[in-house]
């Protein structure tokens, strides 16, 4: 009976050490799991600060401007004001995408985050079976820079599609009220396409 207690209390030893043997083995990947994490949650910061009913609202009017001017447009315009008004259509797609799949950039961001901080909880308490591990370590550091890099571009995009809105609105807005006496049509309410991501 004393044999069978020492064995046991052998075994919780060797496991209780196995365990912290692994929880060190990993400080590193905790640590680059928990940086990539931060950085994550900094990139979706800052992929909020993109004002979402503003771009709701300019694509009511970029959608609302061509449809009026491919209806009513005749005349042959000055070659300036067809550049402004090419450089106006050039951002439509961006802006419809933008409002798509924003939405589901920040579920996948959120759901990366959750799952870098779970991986990291399991490796510190030494609940992962060591061959398992590094393949979770690998496939969960390459979705989150693949996230991050995700949500840098499509911030980055966006910016850039609204900078040209905004420098090629005031041009279109005036070519609209030259051929509408004046007159800016109400905005209409496009349609916007969603498309589900899967991770």
């Amino acid at each position: 009976m004393r044999n069978l207690w020492l064995i046991a209390s052998l075994l919780l030893v060797a496991g209780i050490l196995n365990s912290c043997q692994n929880t060190r083995a990993y400080e590193k990947h905790v640590k680059e799991l928990d940086s990539l994490r931060v950085v994550l949650q900094q990139s979706v910061a800052n992929f909020k600060t993109v004002d979402s009913a503003q771009c709701v609202l300019d694509y009511s009017k970029y959608h609302t401007y061509i449809t009026f001017l491919e209806s009513h447009l005749n005349d042959t315009i000055p070659k300036s004001v067809a550049q402004n008004l090419q450089n106006f259509q050039s951002v439509g797609k961006g802006l419809h995408d933008f409002i798509a799949f924003r939405s589901s950039w920040l579920n996948e961001a959120e759901l990366t985050i959750a799952q870098l901080q779970t991986l990291s909880t399991d490796l510190k308490s030494g609940s992962i079976e060591e061959d398992e591990a590094i393949e979770f370590i690998l496939e969960e550091k390459k979705q989150a820079l693949s996230t991050i890099d995700e949500l840098k571009i499509n911030t980055e995009t966006i910016r850039k599609h609204l900078e040209i809105f905004n420098q090629s609105l005031p041009g279109c807005e005036a070519l609209i009220k030259q051929e509408n006496n004046g007159i800016i049509p109400d905005l209409l309410q496009p349609e916007i396409k969603h498309e589900k991501t899967h991770r």
